[in-house]
């Protein structure tokens, strides 16, 4: 197909385990590369640019009793259970492969201390929807030798990084192949309900929001209580999407091109959440600044993790968001219903979350200034602290 470059091929590559912790989803571990250094579309890359690093050489004696593939295989990637960088950034080269090579081996890498039988079933469905059966996959648990491996560029990878047509089309044929039944819908919103009580990334008192929905009429989806195959019906469906800031857009992104409206619920002010990849694929995309305040996740490490951090809603954009799609949330919309909501979600935020205890002392601090007061619950979390000011 033009505009996707053939697939490399390579022989006798060692293809080696994961080891260590794979930092912000970046393993080490899988093919090395021949002129490793020089490699870029055989590696992980975001935005263009490889950000693995080489694996460490298999010792002497493994290779030794390493296994020996003689037959062709397919580098997969690697198989991190996090649904979102999985779809965008170690799965894209599948569409290809598999419409070139289906008949191959295909190779996968897991994180350090999972197995096959680990992973989450979505990894699972996943395969199957690009069409991989299951007895075609072989999880990389020791030093294994590829005799003819080959690779297709990635269709797709994070950052700012144009998604080619051709790519498009793969998925579009995927979706007409796998017939998923499209279940309509004028406005579906896609939720993080629970996220925020768990010390996730989320909006405060989502919960309220998707009850108040579901009362006026609007479909409510959490996709993390849902079928993958459920979940692309209710996508495949809707005429309007809203999604929650999160992983669950990228879900959208394996069905191709829909003429469909599609807007995020920032819960990061700044952030435009895959845009790069969801642009090329509905008619609309626009997002909303739905965050008034956030409470950040400073980690006793002093690192902020902001895929942690919660927000509280700008009342005012959300009901403009929804009114523009011809829902009228403000009509019914309990003010102290959506507080108490917010502060339960919050003690919860507060409790697990892997904040330090200055941080959360300053994430308090913000709820309190925001006018939601959580009381006796937060004297256990808060540690006193001194806040420097300027002479």
């Amino acid at each position: 197909m033009a505009g996707l470059p053939e697939m490399m091929v390579f022989k006798d590559v060692p293809v080696v385990p994961v080891t260590g912790h794979a930092y912000y989803h970046i393993a080490r571990g899988g093919p090395i590369w021949p002129d490793f250094d020089a490699q870029v579309s055989a590696r992980h890359c975001r935005a263009g640019v490889p950000v693995d690093r080489r694996p460490d050489d298999p010792r002497t004696a493994d290779l030794r009793r390493a296994r020996v593939l003689r037959r062709p295989a397919v580098w997969g990637g690697f198989l991190v259970p996090q649904f979102g960088h999985l779809l965008a950034e170690h799965l894209p080269r599948l569409p290809q492969s598999l419409r070139d090579r289906p008949d191959d081996l295909y190779l996968f890498t897991v994180p350090a201390g999972e197995t096959a039988e680990s992973l989450p079933a979505y990894v699972w469905d996943v395969l199957g929807w690009y069409g991989l059966r299951r007895n075609k996959v072989r999880i990389i648990e020791k030093c294994t030798v590829s005799s003819e491996l080959r690779v297709a560029a990635p269709g797709e990878m994070l950052g700012k990084w144009p998604v080619a047509p051709e790519y498009i089309a793969l998925l579009d044929a995927l979706a007409v192949r796998n017939a998923v039944p499209a279940v309509p819908a004028d406005v579906l919103f896609v939720s993080r309900v629970g996220m925020a009580a768990q010390g996730r990334g989320a909006h405060l008192g989502e919960g309220y929001l998707a009850e108040v929905l579901t009362r006026l009429g609007t479909r409510v989806m959490d996709p993390a209580g849902v079928a993958l195959r459920d979940q692309l019906a209710a996508y495949a469906g809707a005429k309007v999407i809203v999604f929650a800031e999160g992983s669950a857009l990228f879900g959208r992104g394996l069905l191709g091109r829909i003429e469909q409206d599609i807007h995020v619920l920032r819960r990061r002010p700044t952030r435009n959440i895959a845009k790069t990849q969801i642009a090329p694929r509905c008619r609309h995309l626009a997002y909303h600044a739905t965050v008034a305040r956030q409470l950040d996740a400073r980690t006793q490490a002093g690192t902020v993790r902001d895929d942690l951090c919660a927000a509280i809603y700008d009342l005012p954009v959300l009901f403009a968001c929804f009114a523009a799609l011809g829902v009228d949330l403000a009509s019914a919309w309990d003010d102290a219903a959506y507080r108490s909501a917010v502060c339960a979600d919050a003690l919860g935020w507060l409790q697990n979350c892997p904040a330090n205890a200055q941080q959360t002392s300053l994430n308090i601090a913000t709820l309190t200034a925001a006018g939601f007061d959580l009381g006796a619950s937060t004297r256990a979390l808060a540690a006193p602290f001194t806040v420097k000011t300027d002479p």
